[in-house]
């Protein structure tokens, strides 16, 4: 029986949600305990990125600066070469001692001199001498102002294809007249020399950048966005990611001294997985490496001491609750820790008790059950003794209607008898068995009513089923006096001799039981069975009602009578009532 107060009625996952297992509980706990040292790690590691980007940064602004500066030399210098060239050509620009003093000075790699139409005379770049310079900016401004320098800004040299920061200055004829230039250049890509010591990537780029943001000698702009040129401020460095034509890129800008020029060195953004995050990432390496060891041995730690004996111990509980109660958890007593061990104790002693207290209890109940057999079997026995006295009293009887009721009394009385008998000689005295109770029952109506000898056959049909024995009492009353009632009344003398039929059926359906008795006589007036036999329905309405069944009067399918009863089953008995409704259980606040 349930305790009272507890909701038995109610699934146990509706009311109390499946939780996380401890296993699982346990590991989240260990490891938000053992975080700081991901978290030190993780500061570290954040540390050691930025300190890499920042030395990434100072490289380029270093190498940007360095190309700068060459830049300037050679813009600073320019002027006075050139003058020194043209005080030393004396009308010949192109003579060979030129050539020594470009040799003494590596860093301008490029000497021209140019015709009043803009045609190179010569160069110290070897297979250019077809190049043409007259719709070059430099040169219309030195031809047509006047000028007499012209520090020129970034150009693509048209004798060498290459993009140049180059110095112009106006070559004088013999009357003074515009003859050409004289023109010294260096190529952008040259403003650095070892571009690969510094350990940038090998897409890095140099270029010139003027303060429109137009880009010269990059193979990744022609022109900077707007918004990146206004945040440069003139005569500082500056750091910046750039969007380019194959992502995303860093830059870093140097002013030049003059011309509102920058040198621009660019390389890709490092990923993710760049060597030098990689590197940084060993100093958080160590300490989740630390982590996820001491995490693993208070998991292991945990499980072997605590987790797998809870684990053996539930199964051992699990063999108490299948019966099995003369188990004992003899590996936690010899293994486990002192706690598991006494947990193992208190286990085996509970085990002890419920096997005394279930042997006194099946003791207890075999005993009950043999004084309960024993008290069918006397009732059966007086039963008998009293339908015995009945048919020695009916002798006795001259009327016949009185001889009718004393023969109505015997067959009720047979029929609880027969109850009795079903109880004491079955193992359980709780329920009776269909298929044989009803048999019997039959036999024994027939053997009374003298069925046989008025050529009336009584046959049954029944299904196999289970019996509430508290059931089983009305229903066979019911069934005595519906059979009682066939033979005696279904079948008057005035009826042509054809013989008769009783048939009891018994049927499950759909979650009833469906008990049934019909006759093939005349049949007679639904509710009333019989000349002056009222009292039959009134009784079998009272059993259908005593059983909480359904009684049915009516007609059968060969025009006599049938009588029946409908009666719930639950949870495979016939009969059985269910169970009270739990009240849940409500939790104290």
């Amino acid at each position: 029986m349930p305790r009272e107060g507890c909701n038995l009625g109610v699934k146990t996952e509706e009311r109390f949600p499946r939780r996380l297992s401890l296993r699982v509980l346990l590991l989240l706990i260990f490891a938000a305990a053992l975080s700081p040292v991901l978290v030190i790690g993780g500061i570290r590691w954040s540390g050691d990125v930025e300190r890499e980007a920042r030395y990434r940064r100072e490289i380029m602004t270093l190498v940007a600066q360095e190309a700068a500066s060459r830049a300037e030399y050679m813009l600073d210098t320019a002027p006075a070469l050139l003058n020194l060239i043209d005080s030393v050509t004396l009308g010949d620009p192109c003579m060979e001692p030129i050539r020594d003093l470009i040799d003494a000075l590596p860093v301008f790699a490029n000497l021209g001199v140019v015709d009043r139409n803009g045609r190179v005379l010569c160069t110290t770049q070897p297979n250019v001498q077809d190049a043409d310079y007259a719709e070059s900016a430099w040169f219309k401004e030195l031809r047509d102002t006047g000028a007499r320098l012209i520090p020129s800004t970034a150009f693509r040299n048209p004798a060498t294809g290459e993009w140049t920061v180059a110095t112009a200055m106006q070559r004088d004829g013999p009357a003074g007249e515009f003859a050409g230039a004289f023109l010294v250049a260096v190529p952008v890509g040259a403003l650095v020399e070892q571009l690969a010591r510094t350990g940038l990537d090998q897409d890095a780029d140099l270029a010139l950048v003027d303060a429109s943001g137009k880009v010269f000698a990059s193979s990744h702009w022609t022109q900077l966005d707007a918004k990146f040129v206004a945040r440069l401020d003139p005569g500082k460095p500056a750091f910046m990611e750039l969007d380019s034509l194959d992502g995303v890129r860093q830059a870093a800008l140097v002013p030049l001294a003059q011309n509102g020029l920058y040198a621009m060195l660019s390389a890709p953004r490092p990923p993710a997985t760049a060597m030098e995050n990689v590197s940084a990432f060993g100093n958080f390496g160590l300490p989740l490496l630390a982590w996820l060891l001491a995490l693993v041995t208070a998991w292991l730690a945990m499980d072997r001491l605590v987790l797998r004996w809870l684990d053996y111990l539930g199964r051992i509980a699990g063999l108490y609750a299948s019966g099995k109660l003369s188990v004992q958890p003899l590996r936690a007593k010899r293994q486990a820790p002192g706690e598991i061990n006494v947990l193992a104790d208190t286990l085996e002693e509970m085990a002890v008790r419920i096997r005394d207290r279930t042997q006194h209890m099946e003791t207890a109940l075999a005993a009950r059950d043999a004084a309960m057999k024993e008290i069918h079997h006397r009732v059966k026995n007086n039963l008998q003794i009293i339908n015995s006295l009945l048919s020695l009293q009916g002798r006795k009887l001259k009327d016949p209607a009185a001889q009718a009721v004393l023969d109505d009394a015997r067959a009720r009385i047979n029929a609880l008898s027969l109850i009795h008998r079903s109880l004491y000689e079955h193992n359980n005295i709780h329920t009776v068995e269909a298929q044989s109770f009803f048999s019997e029952l039959v036999g024994q109506l027939d053997q009374a009513l003298g069925a046989e000898d008025q050529g009336i056959k009584i046959e049954a049909d029944i299904d196999a089923d289970t019996i509430d024995a508290d059931v089983a009492v009305p229903l066979a009353l019911f069934t005595a006096e519906a059979v009682t009632n066939s033979v005696k009344h279904a079948f008057p003398e005035t009826r042509p001799a054809k013989g008769g039929r009783v048939k009891l059926t018994y049927r499950i359906a759909q979650g009833d039981a469906v008990l049934a008795i019909e006759d093939d006589g005349v049949g007679a007036e639904p509710g009333k069975i019989g000349p002056g036999q009222g009292i039959g329905a009134t009784l079998m309405s009272a059993f259908a009602k005593q059983v909480n069944g359904v009684f049915e009067d009516g007609r059968s399918a060969t025009g006599g009578r049938m009588v029946r009863i409908v009666l719930p089953r639950v949870d495979g008995v016939t009969g059985a009532r269910p169970p009270p409704a739990l009240v849940p259980e409500v939790s104290e606040s």
